[in-house]
């Protein structure tokens, strides 16, 4: 159960983050923090890069058809007994990743009517142009690691 503990403490990690970049004024951004990222305050109303932006009801529902099995589909991961699977901690921590940032931002879908961004790549990054102009938050982070990590974890598993 440490990997349902360590979602827990992505959702209430990001959630805290979210909930101190909501309180600061708009006049204090943008602030540059180390290695160049940059904290700006961004409400996305839809899917990434705001897609969809006009259908918040869509949005919302399709965050939550998604959520569902991802959630019960973690769950069986985590507790899941394998002797000696190769990779059994990988999908557990790759499942703790997307399940935590998955139910940050649709806590922020549900309660806040929009996702809180705020970290924005640092200009050396911005050459390649699909990421020039994203805009992420932690759970975001965490739900691109966990994809990839259960990706992995999907090549050693039936």
């Amino acid at each position: 159960m440490i990997y349902l503990l360590f979602a827990l403490c992505i959702l209430g990690l990001d959630l805290f983050v979210k909930k101190r970049v909501e309180t600061l004024e708009d006049a204090a951004f943008p602030l540059v923090l180390a290695g160049g990222f940059t904290l700006e305050k961004h409400h996305n109303y839809g899917f990434v890069l705001n897609r969809f932006d006009r259908h918040p009801k869509l949005v919302r529902f399709i965050c939550l058809l998604i959520f569902l099995p991802l959630f019960f589909w973690s769950l069986r991961v985590f507790l899941k007994k394998e002797p000696s699977a190769p990779g059994k901690a990988l999908g557990r921590f790759g499942a703790a990743c997307l399940v935590g940032g998955a139910a940050s931002n649709l806590y922020d879908r549900f309660f806040r009517g929009y996702v809180v961004d705020y970290l924005r790549v640092p200009d050396r990054f911005r050459c390649m142009k699909k990421i020039r102009h994203v805009i992420f938050n932690i759970a975001d982070f965490f739900i691109f690691l966990g994809g990839i990590c259960t990706a992995i974890y999907g090549l050693f598993t039936e």
